[in-house]
């Protein structure tokens, strides 16, 4: 199994704005500013318990409203050109619009759905 973490340091991934965190158990804010800049991203790393093979197969899908949403991804390699680590992540250069918007996480390792979170976020105008 896959772990998943996500670290951008010296990452080329766009990332400007907030990040939103989804992950299971995490402080997913209930309410954000509507086309206000954020980012959701999540990376995953060779299991020490399987002698650091990387799992080809482990991935995160996101959904925005049912909506499928297109990630930009890269890997990370070792000096043998083998992947230790991937990183995904969805930009939402212009934020999203006034109102209610589900966004759903899914993570899968080894081609199975092992973790999935679900989150219901207000868009509000903003105050400035």
């Amino acid at each position: 199994m896959a772990a998943f973490v996500l670290a951008l340091a010296g990452s080329d991934l766009p990332a400007t704005g907030t990040r939103l965190d989804i992950f299971p158990g995490s402080a997913t804010p209930s309410v954000f500013p509507a086309g206000e800049p954020f980012w959701i991203g999540y990376g995953l790393v060779a299991d020490a318990g399987d002698g650091d093979r990387f799992d080809q197969d482990a991935r995160f899908e996101l959904a925005v409203d049912g909506e499928p949403v297109a990630l930009s991804t890269e890997f990370e390699e070792d000096g043998r050109c083998r992947p230790t680590r991937k990183r995904s992540i969805a930009h939402f250069e212009f934020g999203l619009p006034v109102g209610w918007h589900r966004v759903a996480g899914r993570w899968y390792s080894q081609g199975r759905l092992v973790l999935t979170s679900d989150r219901s976020i207000e868009f509000v105008e903003s105050r400035r």
